[in-house]
Order: structure tokens, then C-alpha cells, then sequence
């Protein structure tokens, strides 16, 4: 492998991409000084090369390029340094620009004609996506933290339940788009772009609230609709308490390209900075993807197992783990034949080996169940897992084990089927799969959710006909840890889960009844050849001069007996990353980035939750002083959701935009 010293690296920060329509798009790009032709890494992202994500793309790209590649950082057209404007996730012109660019790459006389694409979420996804176009010049892709499916299995709906995270979401990336470009590298250009991303500006909850079932804008860019369509290979990477952790095991079994695994105990993060620990030399593992697919080099990663995994050891509940105990383990093929799916059946006696009866049994209902789950995307911030699960059990139907006469091991997805009736057309079950500790502490290993109306499938939901008996089946979130012996099992039902999901309008008597099974997977204990990786490997930082500490993600639980409410509140000093105010020397920008938000229900309303988030995003240097400050409110009636948003943008202090959006959803089975 031919290696470049970091002296080696000409580094690009205005790197202009022209589409056939005349907008430019704009990549910081890590160019090895040679005359031989070498293969592009492309990450594809909205998220601002020039300064939100120079810390993090310096010590990944630097260190691509340092191994024989032309790294590409790029920005969405609409976003950073490119022209156009940005209106939603996922868009066919997003993906019409990188099938334009990719072709385009591949064409200059520095490359040699072999493209690659990294990306986590965002990036992720669009890998996927762009891989699905099949563009010639795109060999392998390595996404991470993406999914297969935008509806099903995204931060949106979860087995047709809306998720409170999806609303985070497009409370933050309101902030996003009316961002502008740089000055400094566009030149006097910049404010009529900026301009046109002002006037075009979009509220994307709108859109994402407007379409609460599985229609086409979900299914555009879910590749799980044609699995065939990618050729490229493709290395999935992710964690176990990343929110899409089940979708990269499904991936791994249906993708017909060259495909392998790495599922190990981290968030929402790329493996080299992984928390919680171990990290991994990811970016070793992912130069020697490359290396084969894009260079050609004859090296053993088509010998690794299908599935490379870290089985988590039992740990105490606790909101945060900087570290995993466990190994690492490997499967040939997945789904793996040393994988058996196990029958536990729920049953008056509880959760027990041999069938049983389980008479029609009402599950309890209480709105405060929920506030022990911990957030469902976990982005390696503290306090974001569940605890102990003590408090949410008490509240809900729990079907318990016997202590385990032999450890276990579960590696997949455990799922539930049972009968359900309703009182009313519209109610939704949340199941977890819980363990046991002798001390009498409860850990939560996997959540799943179904809105019932969704039961036959999410494209067209019929209502529950009241007191009429229905069969349900609930997939949990992708699971890989070991129980020891004396340790149990518990199966806990609720039907609400809040801050999680949304609750269903109205207070339902939800009852369940036999033949109930949940079918874990568990994973044969075996001799097995060690899984390795390297140490954590990467190029060069990005100095930050911290102006202003950050604060990590406060957070708070308020219960006012007076008005029977509970009120959560999240706030950082800095963000969601906590990053405080910083100055980026080499650009000569300071950024400023504060967060706040708030979820409120009335514990006998569950038409009365109150979602708020306020987000305040600068950039500032003696040319730039620009603000976005965005507030996002939404609550519900049975009928309806209520969407209000506003937005304000100001240059220098002044007030250069107002925007407000004020929307009554209809609600649609949800």
C-alpha cells in the first residue's frame, strides 16, 4: 500500500464541482501529491465541511488520503459552500447531484476511475441510496448507522407510531437550512445564495407530520424496496445503542452484493471515536474495504466473517457507559445457523420454558411509563440510556422468568406475538425484553412498539373494531449481550411509552391474551477463532479555542402533583454536543451553539402532550455575523397534530428574516 506523510497532502477547501445546470457544489478535498491516478472517498453530507464538521472530517479524510486516496468532503447543494437550496432529507435532486458528481470525479485525470462512499446517518443513508442509482464509477460504499427502510425503521415511526425523537430532529435541522455560505471562499456570490436559501425556506416537520403512513415519499430512498438495485459492495457498521441498529442485520441477510458487518456497543458515532467503548481501528478496516474494491488489492476481508459482533457482558443499569466489557465475536454467515430462535411463553405462571394458558389480562395504563427508556437515537452524549427499569415496570403487565440455570447468549431480534383487544379503534403496545439482576435491578436489553391499527402493515392501517380480538406481532430492536445463570428474563407490555412515542388519543383498556410467545435468539456457545482489531488509527486535529465552555445535555424530570404533569427537560450549553463557543483558528470563525427542549404530558390527557424545542445556532468573524434562532412547538388533539415554527435569522443583530409556520395536521390512524 503506497502511503503519503501528511507534508504529502494538499489540501483543498473550496473544491468546485460544476453540475450540468450551472450550480456549483462545494468539497474540502485531501489531494496526495502525485501524478499517479488514485480512487475517491466521497461523504456526502449538509452538515458544513468548511466549519461544523472540520474536527471531525480532518482525522477521517486526512487520514484516507495519507493512505493512497482522494478524499472528498462534500457539501449538499443548499448547504456549506454549494449553491442550491436545501428543503428536505433524502430529495431525488440530492441523489441526481451525486450520481452527477461521482461520474464527474471519476472522470478527472487524478482519479482512476474507481469511487467510494463513506457516511454515518445522513451519509449513511444516502450511500445506500446512491448505490441503489448503480453510477458505474461507485464500487464500495462502508455505510454507517443507516437504515434500509424510512418509515419502518427510521427516527420517524416505529411500527407506525410517531417517534418524539423525529420531532428533535426537524426541530434541529430547521436551524440548518437558512445557513449561509462562507464569504471568504464564495466570494460576493454569497449573499444571493444565501439569499435564495432565506426565501426557499421550508419547514421539513411539516412535510415529515403530513404523511403518517407508509406512502411513496417514505418508500423514495428506502432501499429495502429493491435490495438487488445495490452492486456495490458494502460494509455496514454500527452500534447496539444506536437507534438503527436492527436495520443493518437485516441488511446484512438481504443485500445480494458483497456484504459484511461490524455491529460493536457504540451510539450514533463512527467506531474510531466509538462510545461507549472499546473503539476500534474502524478506519484501518475501512481503507482495507477499499483497498480491495477500489484499488484492487488481493487482501483477506472477503475471508472475515459475515458478521462481526460485540457481545456485551452483564453490566448494572446506568444512564451511561463510557466503557463495554465483552468480546468480540464472529459469524460466517448471518442469518447464522448457530443462531436457533427460542420459544418463552407468556402465560399466568409468567415467563416460562413450556406452553401455558394466559387468560385475557388487561395491561395498566399509565402515561408515565416511558420516562425510564432512555432516548431511543443515542448520540454518545451522557445520561441518554435507559436505568433502572424498576419504576416503568411497576406500572406496566410484566411476565417474569426463572432464574437461568445456564448463561445465555442473544444476538438478533426477539419478537413478540399474542392477541390484543381494544376498547377503542386506536391503541398501541410497547413491549420490552428486560433482565433481571439478583440484586433485583432490571435492565433493559430491546424495546418495539406497534400502533395496532398498523398491524397488517403500515401502507393502508384499519382501526381495532372495540373488544374484538386480534393477533399482533412486535419485532424488538437487534440485541447482542450475554446473561449469566441466575439472572431472568421479563417481558414488560404497556400501552404508552412517552417521551418515547407519541400516545394513541384517547385512554384505552388494552388486554392481551394467549397463545403469547416471545421468541428470543439465542447464539450457541462454541469454540471460535478470536475476532481482532487493530488500535484506533487517525490523521491529524482540528485546534478548537473554546471561548466559552460548553455544558453536556442537562437533563431533569419534574413531577407537579398539583397539575398531575410530568415535564422533562434537556438543555446544553453548547448544543447537543455540548461543545461550548469555540473559535476555529485556521478559518478565523467563531461558533455559537445552544439548545433547549422540553416534553410535557398531563398523566390523565393523552391528548395533552407538549413538545418544545429552542435551538440558537452563530457563526461569527469580522466579514460574518450571522444568527438562526428556531422555536418548534408541537401538541395534539384526537383529531389533529399542531405544528408551530418559527424561525428568525439575523445578519449583524439585525432581524433579516421572520418565518412562521402555524399548521393543524389531521392525524391518520396515528
Amino acid at each position: 500500500m503506497t502511503t503519503f506523510a501528511p507534508d504529502q497532502i494538499d489540501v483543498i477547501e473550496h473544491f468546485v464541482i460544476p453540475m450540468r445546470d450551472g450550480r456549483k457544489l462545494s468539497a474540502r478535498v485531501w489531494k496526495p501529491v502525485t501524478t499517479k491516478p488514485l480512487p475517491v472517498v466521497l461523504e456526502y453530507i449538509p452538515y458544513r465541511k468548511r466549519d461544523v464538521t472540520r474536527y471531525r472530517d480532518e482525522p477521517m479524510h486526512g487520514y484516507f488520503a495519507q493512505a493512497g486516496y482522494v478524499a472528498v468532503r462534500l457539501d449538499l447543494a443548499g448547504s456549506g459552500d454549494s449553491a442550491g437550496v436545501l428543503t428536505d432529507e433524502y430529495a431525488v435532486q440530492e441523489q441526481d447531484d451525486a450520481v452527477e458528481a461521482i461520474d464527474w470525479l471519476s472522470r478527472q485525470p487524478w482519479c482512476s476511475g474507481a469511487v467510494g462512499m463513506i457516511g454515518k446517518s445522513w451519509g449513511g443513508f444516502n450511500c445506500l441510496q446512491i448505490a441503489a442509482r448503480r453510477p458505474p464509477a461507485l464500487r464500495a460504499i462502508i455505510p454507517v448507522a443507516a437504515t434500509d427502510d424510512r418509515y419502518a425503521d427510521d427516527i420517524h415511526f416505529m411500527g407506525g407510531c410517531l417517534m418524539v425523537d423525529g420531532l428533535d430532529w426537524g426541530a434541529v435541522l430547521q436551524t440548518f437550512l437558512p445557513r449561509p455560505p462562507d464569504p471568504a471562499l464564495v466570494g460576493a456570490g454569497w449573499r444571493a445564495i444565501w439569499q435564495e436559501r432565506l426565501d426557499r425556506l421550508t419547514c421539513p416537520l411539516e412535510t415529515w407530520l403530513t404523511h403518517q403512513r407508509r406512502d411513496h415519499y417514505w418508500r423514495h430512498g428506502s432501499i429495502c424496496e429493491d435490495y438487488g438495485a445495490i452492486t456495490a459492495a458494502t460494509l455496514l457498521v454500527g452500534g447496539w445503542v444506536d437507534g438503527y441498529r436492527t436495520a443493518l442485520l437485516r441488511m446484512s441477510e438481504r443485500l445480494s452484493c458483497p456484504v459484511k458487518c461490524i455491529m460493536g456497543p457504540w451510539a450514533h458515532v463512527y467506531p474510531h471515536d466509538g462510545v461507549p467503548g472499546p473503539q476500534i481501528g474502524f478506519l484501518q478496516e475501512a481503507v482495507r474495504w477499499f483497498e480491495h474494491f477500489l484499488k484492487g488489492v488481493e487482501n483477506d476481508v472477503m475471508a472475515e466473517p459475515k458478521l462481526r459482533a460485540f457481545i456485551q457482558d452483564s453490566t448494572p443499569p446506568r444512564t451511561h457507559h463510557e466503557h463495554r466489557d465483552g468480546r468480540w465475536i464472529g459469524e460466517r454467515d448471518w442469518p447464522s445457523p448457530e443462531v436457533r430462535c427460542h420459544d418463552l411463553h407468556l402465560t399466568d405462571a409468567g415467563l416460562r420454558e413450556a406452553p401455558g394458558p394466559l387468560s385475557a389480562t388487561p395491561v395498566p395504563y399509565n402515561l408515565v411509563v416511558g420516562q425510564f427508556g432512555g432516548d431511543w437515537g443515542a448520540i454518545a452524549m451522557p445520561h441518554e440510556q435507559a436505568p433502572d427499569q424498576r419504576h416503568d415496570d411497576a406500572l406496566s403487565l410484566c411476565f417474569d422468568g426463572l432464574p437461568l440455570s445456564a448463561p445465555i447468549e442473544i444476538l438478533g431480534n426477539a419478537v413478540l406475538t399474542l392477541r390484543v383487544a381494544a376498547d377503542r379503534p386506536l391503541a398501541m403496545l410497547a413491549v420490552r425484553l428486560n433482565e433481571i439482576r439478583p440484586d433485583g435491578a432490571v435492565v433493559k436489553l430491546a424495546t418495539g412498539f406497534l400502533n395496532l391499527a398498523h398491524r397488517g402493515g403500515s401502507a393502508a392501517p384499519e382501526p381495532l373494531e372495540p373488544g374484538v380480538w386480534v393477533d399482533a406481532t412486535v419485532q424488538l430492536s437487534a440485541i447482542g449481550c450475554h446473561i449469566p445463570a441466575g439472572h431472568r428474563l421479563r417481558v414488560s407490555l404497556s400501552p404508552s411509552y412517552w417521551p418515547v412515542v407519541w400516545p394513541s388519543p384517547e385512554v384505552v383498556t388494552l388486554q392481551v391474551a394467549g397463545p403469547a410467545v416471545m421468541t428470543v435468539p439465542l447464539r450457541q456457545a462454541r469454540d471460535e477463532p478470536s475476532v481482532t482489531f487493530q488500535p484506533r488509527e487517525t490523521a491529524g486535529r482540528v485546534e478548537l479555542v473554546n471561548l466559552r465552555k460548553g455544558r453536556e445535555f442537562a437533563r431533569s424530570t419534574e413531577f407537579d402533583p398539583v397539575r398531575n404533569q410530568v415535564t422533562r427537560r434537556l438543555a446544553g450549553t453548547g448544543g447537543y454536543g455540548a461543545e461550548g463557543t469555540n473559535l476555529i483558528p485556521d478559518v478565523g470563525l467563531v461558533m455559537v451553539n445552544d439548545a433547549w427542549r422540553q416534553h410535557r404530558i398531563t398523566l390523565d390527557d393523552p391528548c395533552s402532550p407538549v413538545c418544545e424545542f429552542h435551538q440558537t445556532n452563530a457563526f461569527q468573524r469580522e466579514d460574518l455575523d450571522i444568527r438562526v434562532e428556531s422555536r418548534v412547538r408541537v401538541t395534539s388533539t384526537s383529531d389533529s397534530f399542531i405544528l408551530i415554527c418559527d424561525v428568525d435569522v439575523f445578519e449583524n443583530d439585525a432581524r433579516v428574516l421572520c418565518r412562521s409556520w402555524n399548521r393543524e395536521i389531521p392525524r391518520d390512524c396515528v
